[in-house]
């Protein structure tokens, strides 16, 4: 099945790494085995899903995984930053970081296999980049708020 709205693919793949990510416990500033837990977890989240990103895009293997290693730690290390007393996984903070994400995730993948063979890839940051974000985020909207009611009612057993 093939989803195409204006041209444009979500990122399934993407959307849901971001999620685990966003949704797993945060890493904590102290020396400890937890920390090391987090980040490997982090890891293998992103070596996951960028395995399937790089097989599916038919270039090489590695670019993806490491893009979203350093994507996982980034958006860790920001939550901890914003960090919400009262809840600790806000939408409002969910939505600007899933667009700058999936954006810086684009740009880079371009700059990196575009460095690698510049005859082959162009960046390009057009409409149908556009529609692919507004796409991917309404997805990842759906599934942070059916992961959110799903937390909600186990919390509530």
């Amino acid at each position: 099945m093939h989803f195409n709205f204006f041209g444009a693919v979500p990122n399934l793949v993407f959307a849901l790494f971001f999620l685990l990510v966003f949704f797993s416990s945060p890493i904590k500033n102290f020396e400890g085995d937890k920390e090391k837990n987090k980040t490997y977890q982090i890891i293998f989240i992103a070596a996951s899903a960028g395995i399937f990103l790089d097989v599916f895009s038919f270039t090489y293997i590695g670019p993806s995984i490491t893009l979203l290693i350093i994507i996982g730690i980034l958006l860790k290390k920001t939550q901890t930053l914003l960090k919400n007393r009262k809840d600790n996984y806000p939408f409002v903070y969910f939505l600007p970081l899933f667009i700058i994400f999936l954006l810086a995730y684009k740009l880079l993948l371009g700059l990196y296999l575009y460095f690698l063979d510049p005859n082959k890839i162009i960046i390009n940051l057009g409409i149908e980049t556009i529609f692919e974000v507004i796409y991917s985020l309404l997805i990842a909207s759906v599934l942070f708020y059916i992961n959110k009611k799903f937390k909600s009612r186990i919390s509530g057993l």
